[in-house]
């Protein structure tokens, strides 16, 4: 009974002095690989966290996001439209409004249906007034 006991407690010390020298092996090569990567990271400077309080919507300038409606744009989406309130000038060319890029249509094609029908999810209007939380008294 004695014997088993010792070689339960030999086994578990050995599993985990495995785990740790495993743990601390990958540590190692990793740290290795992250040194390498940091080096080739390119930074990314975001205007409204380098800035004090809040640009303009206007001029705000946001990684990734679609273009804002210009202000003249109020009250020209009609819900019951949907996208035919906004493509009566975004997909005549006589316009010189710009066209909406092929991922807005089914299988990219610019000349077929647009699936993309409710224009104002993304394409927001434009509001310069500022919010009430960031006013200083």
């Amino acid at each position: 009974m004695r014997s088993k006991e010792i070689l339960f407690v030999v086994a578990f010390i050995l599993v985990v002095s495995v785990a740790i020298g495993s743990t601390k092996l990958y540590s190692t090569q990793t740290t290795d690989t992250d040194v390498k990567s940091a080096d080739t990271k390119e930074i990314v400077t975001v205007p409204q966290l380098t800035e004090e309080g809040r640009e303009a919507s206007a001029t705000m300038v946001l990684l990734g996001a679609p273009p804002m409606q210009p202000a003249d744009h109020i009250d020209r989406w009609n819900p019951e439209l949907h996208h035919e309130s906004c493509m009566t000038c975004h997909a005549v060319p006589e316009t010189g409004a710009p066209t909406p890029p092929p991922n807005h249509f089914y299988d990219e094609d610019t000349k077929g249906t647009i699936f993309r029908d409710n224009c104002q999810q993304c394409h927001a209007t434009q509001n310069d007034s500022k919010s009430a939380f960031n006013d200083k008294e």
